[in-house]
């Protein structure tokens, strides 16, 4: 998890100053001034002392005023300080619980992953998104090849979890469904249980034998996995779910970089590589602000997991939208959600 880099630190009455300020900030989405701080903190210390905390964690980054309002909103760092030392952890109600796993309960991956997406939108009320596995790195369980005519070929893919990935490829030799059969008995035979990256390595090693030379079914096989085994950049999906849900709040007025965020949507290559980056690490990642690594997403904070089901990497899910998210809840949420969909998924097979 990112880590501040104020290293002042703060006295007990100053975290709970910022620690009010945030938590109003958050659930009323206005300027926080010192008469609410106050009656928050049942008057235990004066609104002018109040003002005076807070002068003081404005000057030291955690909190900002804005031009014409005499309250003051928490930036980046002070969210950051706030999820790294004053948040408690909150457990999941279990009527979002109840919600997760009934809605991951039936049907397939897809369905499973899309289904997801929108339990991750609805509970959190901001954007919900899961990434399926980057197919070059899933486990290969199943092949299908189809002729549609010369030269093209459909090939139909199934990963160890249940994720299908239709490709149509083109092969020079002319082959007849009967052959295009006997490769892909061939690919299923010796190649169950490889990821393509593996394959790919496989196929190399092949092509340097003596045999491909005057074997024909060897020969097609390496003509046919060529093509169908090669990696594409945008192979991942992704499924993305509520971004109605952050137009019209406050914080996101700026037309601008509301174009630039929702065109970043429209993208896939482009979300998969950013969101894939939000996720690098172990646990839960909570990224504030500035903290993420694309400038389209500095406006917004990301709570993300990666979610390995079965011993593949590349699947990841989490939630997106505003810096004033109700972060231990939605840390609840995502948690519970990764748990919750690596055994829906591992009930597919």
């Amino acid at each position: 998890m990112t880590t501040s880099t104020f290293t002042q630190p703060l006295d007990e009455r100053s975290k709970g100053v910022l620690k009010s300020v945030i938590q109003l900030h958050i659930a009323t989405g206005e300027p926080v001034g010192s008469e609410n701080v106050c009656r928050v903190l049942n008057r235990s210390m004066s609104p002018a002392t109040i003002r005076a905390i807070m002068a003081d964690l404005e000057r030291a980054g955690y909190l900002d005023h804005p031009h014409t309002s005499a309250g003051r909103m928490p930036t980046d760092e002070g969210y950051r300080f706030y999820v790294n030392s004053l948040m408690s952890e909150e457990p999941l109600a279990p009527a979002d619980a109840a919600a997760i796993d009934a809605g991951l309960r039936a049907g397939s991956s897809g369905q499973v992953l899309e289904n997801a997406s929108h339990i991750l939108s609805r509970l959190s009320r901001n954007i919900g998104f899961v990434l399926a596995p980057d197919i070059a790195r899933s486990a290969f369980m199943h092949i299908d090849l189809v002729r549609l005519g010369p030269p093209r070929i459909l090939v139909v893919m199934v990963s160890r979890t249940g994720m299908v990935t239709h490709r149509v490829i083109e092969v020079e030799e002319p082959l007849t469904q009967e052959e295009l059969q006997a490769c892909a008995n061939y690919l299923n035979a010796h190649f169950t249980g490889l990821n393509l990256l593996a394959i790919r390595a496989r196929l190399i090693e092949m092509m340097r034998e003596e045999k491909a030379l005057y074997d024909s079914l060897l020969k097609r096989v390496i003509a046919v996995a060529d093509q169908a085994f090669t990696s594409e950049e945008e192979s991942a999906s992704v499924y993305l779910d509520g971004a109605s849900n952050i137009v019209g709040r406050p914080e996101f007025e700026d037309i601008e970089k509301m174009r630039a965020l929702f065109k970043t949507f429209e993208e896939k290559g482009r979300l998969v590589k950013i969101l894939n980056e939000c996720m690098h690490g172990e646990g839960i990642r909570i990224l504030i602000g500035h903290e993420n690594p694309h400038p389209d997403l500095h406006g917004v904070s990301v709570v993300a997991t990666g979610c390995p089901v079965d011993g593949e990497v590349g699947w990841g899910l989490g939630v997106l939208g505003s810096t004033r998210m109700e972060y231990p809840r939605i840390v609840s949420i995502v948690d519970h959600m990764a748990r919750s969909i690596g055994k829906a998924l591992a009930d597919t097979q």
